[in-house]
């Protein structure tokens, strides 16, 4: 296997694991996000709610946790480019296929053979 696949299996499946993580992180932000609608509903204060539910944390959580799943998927895009560099697609195509515009399908081929330097 080439340095281009195993990279590609490598970021691959790194993105799997990051979207096994942002889903659970938005089951619990949907359990809190109903405990504090639960709580409104009895008549607690919203900011008391969400205190009481740990919704700062739930909000923290989740933004820690998309930033990780985009910089993984940004990843796979970049091996991908670069695997199909060396597979002998064009630039053109693979944005076709991944649905992206031609300038960011350019823009993602010229960081993919700068990550490679």
């Amino acid at each position: 296997m080439s340095k281009a696949s195993e990279r590609f299996v490598r970021d691959k499946l790194a993105l799997v694991d990051a979207s096994k993580d942002l889903r659970q992180a938005l089951r619990r932000y949907e359990k809190t996000s109903i405990e504090i609608a639960a709580r409104v509903e009895r008549e607690e204060s919203g900011a008391d709610a969400l205190k009481a539910a740990g919704g700062p944390v739930r909000r923290r959580e989740i933004t820690d946790v998309l930033e990780r799943f985009e910089a993984a998927r940004h990843q796979v895009r970049l091996a991908m480019f670069a695997l199909a560099s060396e597979e002998g697609t064009s630039t053109s195509e693979l944005g076709r296929q991944l649905g992206v515009s031609r300038q960011l399908a350019y823009r993602l081929a010229n960081e993919a053979k700068e990550s490679l330097s």
